[in-house]
Parts: C-alpha cells; structure tokens; sequence
C-alpha cells in the first residue's frame, strides 16, 4: 500500500500581480521566492517560481505553479496543480498535486515520483510541506 514520504519544506515570500477577470475567474500570478529545506540536502535551497491562479465563483482558487528548487546541477524543477482553500481574505490552504524533473543523479528518482504539497500561506507568505507517494 502506498504511503507518504516528507520530500521537503518550502516557505516563500509571493507578490501578487493582477492580472483581472477572465472568462474562469479573476487571475492573479503569485511569483514567489524563497527556500527549501529537506533530509534529501544539507542546509537549503532557493526557490522560485510562480503560481498561476484562478479565484473561482465560491472564492476558491484553483492553482497551475511552476518552479524550482536549488540551482546548477542541483536544480529540480516541479510542476504541479490544485485548489487552494480560502479561509479569509489574507488566508489560502493549497492542496496540490506535483511533478519533477531533475538531472541530479542522487535526485533522479523522483523523475518518476509524484508528489503531494499541503500547506498554508498567509499575509503573502507561503509554507507548503512536499510529499512524495513511495510503495
């Protein structure tokens, strides 16, 4: 039976830029920077990237990211998608589903991973904890 395994921890600072309503919803791109901390390295690791986002007709939002983790080498870059929960105007829950890729041979597993984030943000921060699903 499949279980989870803590891939890493990222917090990020993200700065909303409004894009305005669309036929889905109102769009907003979250770029965000920040760090990643895991067992899989020492120390962290920057993070960017960004959050495309859709704020839905129930104030839900539903989430297409782009990033990566480290540099050079060291770089894994994911993708994933989901539904941030919105809790108050200033505070989301995102539920995501993710993807890798990455030429670092002691991370090559996880080209073939998929990964689960779960996290909070608030007042412009982000904290999402990355699963990976093992057998």
């Amino acid at each position: 039976m499949p279980t989870l395994e803590e891939f890493c921890r990222i917090t990020a600072i993200m700065t909303p830029r409004m894009l305005g309503k669309m036929p889905q919803g109102a769009r907003i791109d979250f770029p965000f920077e920040g760090t990643a901390t895991s067992s899989h390295w020492e120390g962290e690791r920057p993070v960017k990237g960004v959050d495309y986002v859709t704020v839905r007709s129930d104030s839900h939002m539903d989430l297409e990211i782009r990033a990566t983790i480290g540099e050079k080498r060291e770089t894994v870059a994911y993708r994933g998608s989901g539904v941030s929960i919105v809790k108050s105007p200033t505070e989301a829950m995102p539920q995501e589903l993710i993807t890798f890729q990455t030429g670092n041979e002691d991370l090559a597993w996880l080209n073939t991973a998929i990964g689960i984030g779960w996290g909070g943000g608030e007042g412009g921060t982000i904290s999402v904890t990355i699963y990976v699903v093992r057998d």
